[in-house]
């Protein structure tokens, strides 16, 4: 079993900040549009600073992957405090769709594209060790305390971020712009936000 340490980033602080800088250029533009020499500009170091610290870029980006889901799981842990279930999903889902956390849905997407077996398998336990645990802790207790039912915690934790992410695609105009004027304001309602997002989750669509 790996060991849980391996799951966290490193802290040494010049690699903190290559992979600060490196974090807005994989999200921007994706895995294989960024270099080194890209990373090296933006951090202001030179190459043999970047290569003492990383082997070569899928370290790095692991790495950036690593820092991101400490950064969301350490707010999501602080979400999961509130007093009653409906008050813990909302401020999950509030981190969730928060603008810069946005960036975790690339981030799932590129590691599966673009990093090999042995740096996937970390940064899917890194995942379900920082993301997905603390939302299903949540939902664990809420059936228990027989709040939420007919699904294990696991599947209603899937669900709950499946959610999150349909209500980043729609919920932003800015990435709808592709799309026609009259169409994207529907889908820039206001209302989709963590308290309709929690509210459907719980209640569903379906009539009295």
């Amino acid at each position: 079993m790996m060991h849980e340490q391996l799951l966290q980033p490193t802290q040494a602080p010049t690699a903190v900040k290559i992979i600060e800088a490196a974090l807005p250029l994989f999200m921007k533009r994706g895995y294989t549009a960024v270099s080194i020499t890209d990373v090296i500009k933006a951090a202001e170091i030179t190459k043999p600073t970047l290569y003492y610290y990383f082997s070569d870029k899928e370290e790095l980006f692991v790495q950036v992957g690593l820092h991101l889901m400490l950064m969301m799981g350490s707010q999501l842990q602080e979400a999961a405090q509130g007093d009653s279930t409906a008050e813990r999903l909302t401020s999950l889902a509030r981190v969730l769709l928060a603008e810069r956390n946005a960036d975790m849905r690339l981030m799932r997407h590129e590691m599966f594209e673009h990093v090999g077996p042995a740096n996937r398998d970390l940064l899917v336990r890194a995942f379900y060790a920082h993301l997905f645990g603390p939302i299903e802790a949540v939902m664990a207790e809420g059936l228990a305390q027989g709040v939420l039912a007919r699904y294990p915690a696991g599947i209603l934790t899937a669900m709950f971020l499946g959610m999150s992410d349909s209500f980043h695609e729609f919920g932003q105009q800015a990435r709808l712009a592709q799309w026609s004027i009259a169409t994207v304001g529907h889908f820039a309602n206001p209302m989709l936000g963590a308290e309709t997002m929690v509210d459907l989750f719980l209640h569903g669509v379906r009539g009295g």
